[in-house]
């Protein structure tokens, strides 16, 4: 077991002198969304990409952006709590 503890530091390690840790965490967002916002508002919106701390996310109808603009603050607190730092600063719906 010790093998798997020095092999998962050495990787960590790697990723911060590489510096790809911060693309690494937008990429979790991209892949955390679904899991916040939920199967029901999943199947009406898309996490796009990511760019210097804003999500941008299609969403099917003007409506949907309208209901998702009264939560996005409520979002963005639950993405970056799982992320363990302050990834997503805004988000667009498109």
């Amino acid at each position: 077991m010790k093998g798997f503890a020095s092999l998962a530091e050495s990787l960590n390690e790697l990723i911060k002198n590489l510096e790809i840790e911060k693309p690494l965490k937008q990429g979790q967002a991209l892949d955390l969304w679904y899991e916040v916002v939920g199967e029901k508002v999943a199947k009406k919106s898309k996490p796009i990409k990511i760019e210097h701390g804003k999500l941008f996310v299609r969403v099917t109808s003007p409506s949907w952006r309208n209901e998702l603009q009264f939560y996005k603050h409520q979002i963005i607190h639950d993405l970056n709590e799982r992320l363990g730092e302050q990834i997503v600063k805004e988000i667009v719906f498109m």
